[in-house]
């Protein structure tokens, strides 16, 4: 292998990592945020409390995306569209982490393979964040269904992102 092919095989594997590692990200993001919209939904009760409220994220965030996904389905909270993509995404989020290595070496030297996979992970990337945008949307219209008003919600998220914040 001469210094040309070796140098552009240290560039793939470099934005390799860097493009698996922020599609794991999207995934981890939206693994948390669908454990916690289950909770909302299904486990959390009227003045229970945030910290109470917070150990069954903890515990939820515990089970597996799979597992999150199933428990949803079988709660019917999801939109069956939405459902079948979480469905979809899930077999994606498992070749990444559990088949992708093959797929990763043989994209160092084949440039088509070296295109697919860049692809494929964009996709499952850009579709873990619409997801993550579907939770959002679906997470306020549950608690504006259950009497909290717009101006409380809105307050809240103010509170949260000024404690990101600081």
């Amino acid at each position: 292998m001469n210094a040309a092919n070796t140098h552009k095989r240290s560039e793939r594997f470099g934005e390799i990592c860097q493009a698996i590692g922020f599609t794991l990200w999207q995934l981890q993001t939206l693994e948390g945020s669908t454990a916690q919209f289950f909770v909302l939904v299904e486990q959390a009760e009227p003045q229970m409390g945030e910290e109470e409220g917070n150990l069954l994220v903890v515990n939820a965030q515990k089970k597996t995306f799979g597992g999150s996904i199933s428990r949803l389905s079988k709660s019917e909270q999801l939109p069956h569209d939405v459902l079948v993509r979480f469905q979809t995404l899930l077999r994606d989020r498992n070749w990444l982490v559990h088949s992708s290595n093959s797929d990763s070496k043989k994209a160092l030297d084949d440039d088509a393979a070296y295109v697919g996979l860049h692809r494929r992970l964009e996709s499952i990337a850009s579709e873990a964040g619409r997801l993550l945008k579907e939770i959002s949307a679906l997470s306020e219209k549950f608690v504006l269904r259950h009497g909290v008003s717009i101006e409380a919600l809105e307050a809240k998220i103010a509170q949260t992102l000024q404690e990101w914040e600081s």
